[in-house]
This record gives structure tokens, C-alpha cells and sequence, in this order.
């Protein structure tokens, strides 16, 4: 197994966790230290983003979008009864990236199963996101250039009635050894796929137009030998 593959599934098993161990009242600094010390005890070795293991932003500060080096994880802002909590994980392995986002829905004061919550609004959002992802595989080949993916995905955000909250507007990168190096899903970036290497991010952060939470949801993707986008 590549080193890409077990930094991403050290995110993943740590997100699983999370589900468990969240509770109301927690600050988002809380669910952090939890994450960041899940992923060094399954063998994280580093942290790639600015040195930010786990971004989490939840309630109001969902639709917040920063850089890593000018994030903080507030020791006031705390998990409500029912609430959004947004956390993007970013272990490495011997400097080998994992990247790997969701939204943890809580209702009625419990952590909702992971891709099933009751309300309306929540799964407006998860909806979203999985009709979002499903279009990338669904359009994105090897020859595509990172802006016409940056155009087609954010064409499709509008229509499902969202907007896209990045601060830079793009939808995700190329994984790299440095992260000086990536190539975004962006305006103006006219590297193909193919080119720029074989994985990629997609982590749309969005929320309905003029709504008060936002959703995040984040893979990494690869091109198999027949040219069909898998995810990592």
C-alpha cells in the first residue's frame, strides 16, 4: 500500500472516531486535540497544512474560509445541541499527504449517524455535496484542464442553489510532497490533469445561498491505467 493510501485512511479512521468522542459543549480546540492525537497514534508523522493538523470550524464559523496560517481553533466556540461541525484532517506518513474532509451533523444533542442526518437543512447540505462529487467522476478525465473543472463544478454548485465559500475560490489541488507546489482547481489554471500527476483534492465548501452554515466534503482522487477517476 502506497503512503498516500495510509495517510488517507489514518483521516478517515480518525474522522470515524470523531463521530464517536464528539460531544455537546466540546470547543472546537477540544475536538482537535482529539483528532491531531487519534491520527499520531495510527501513525501520522507530521501535519502538511502550515503544520495544522485538524481545521475545525463549527456553527457559524462553518462558513469561515482561511488560510492554515491564519487559522486558530477557538477554545470559545462550543457544539451546541443542534450544529455543524466542518474538519479537515491533513496527516502525512514520511511526507506523503492525507487530506480528507466532512461535516459532522449534531442533533438533538447526539452526533447523527455519519451520511444520514434528519433535518431538512443538513441533508440539503450533504445531499449537495455527494451530488457534487458523484459530477466530478462523473465529467473529470485526464485531458480536462484544472479551470475547465474549476468552470463545469461551480456551474453545478450554482445550479443546485449554493455558493462556493472559498476564500480563493477554488475547489481543490494536486497532492504534492510540498505544499508550495500544488496546482489548484482554480480560474487561470490551465494544467490538465494528466500533467499537473495522478491526485488531485475535490473539497467543494459551500452552503445555500445566504445561509448561516456551510458543508465541506473532501477526497482525494486518482486516475487508474484505463483513465477512470477513482477515489483514493
Amino acid at each position: 500500500m502506497d503512503k498516500n493510501t495510509i495517510a488517507q485512511n489514518i483521516a478517515r479512521e480518525t474522522m470515524s472516531e470523531l463521530h464517536h468522542i464528539i460531544r455537546v459543549g466540546m470547543s472546537e480546540k477540544e475536538i482537535e486535540n482529539h483528532a491531531v492525537e487519534l491520527m499520531a497514534r495510527k501513525g501520522s508523522n507530521g501535519w502538511w497544512y502550515h503544520g495544522v493538523g485538524a481545521l475545525v470550524l463549527l456553527g457559524e464559523r462553518s462558513v469561515v474560509s482561511l488560510s492554515g496560517r491564519e487559522y486558530y481553533a477557538s477554545q470559545e466556540n462550543r457544539v451546541s445541541e443542534n450544529d455543524v461541525i466542518t474538519i479537515d484532517l491533513a496527516p502525512t506518513v514520511d511526507g506523503f499527504w492525507g487530506d480528507y474532509a466532512r461535516t459532522i451533523f449534531v442533533e438533538d444533542g447526539k452526533v447523527a449517524p455519519e451520511d444520514a442526518p434528519r433535518s431538512a437543512l443538513f441533508r440539503q447540505g450533504l445531499e449537495a455535496e455527494l451530488h457534487l462529487h458523484r459530477k466530478l467522476v462523473e465529467i473529470a478525465a485526464p485531458e480536462m484542464t484544472y479551470e475547465q473543472l474549476f468552470f463545469r463544478l461551480n456551474e453545478e454548485i450554482a445550479a443546485l442553489g449554493f455558493e462556493n465559500l472559498d476564500l480563493h475560490g477554488n475547489l481543490g489541488h494536486s497532492v504534492e510532497m510540498d505544499e508550495a507546489d500544488r496546482i489548484y482547481i482554480e480560474r487561470g489554471s490551465t494544467r490538465t490533469l494528466r500533467d499537473v500527476g495522478r491526485m488531485f483534492t475535490f473539497e467543494p465548501h459551500i452552503r445555500p445561498a445566504g445561509g448561516a452554515l456551510g458543508f465541506k466534503r473532501e477526497d482525494i482522487y486518482c486516475f487508474d491505467a484505463s483513465g477512470t477517476l477513482r477515489r483514493l
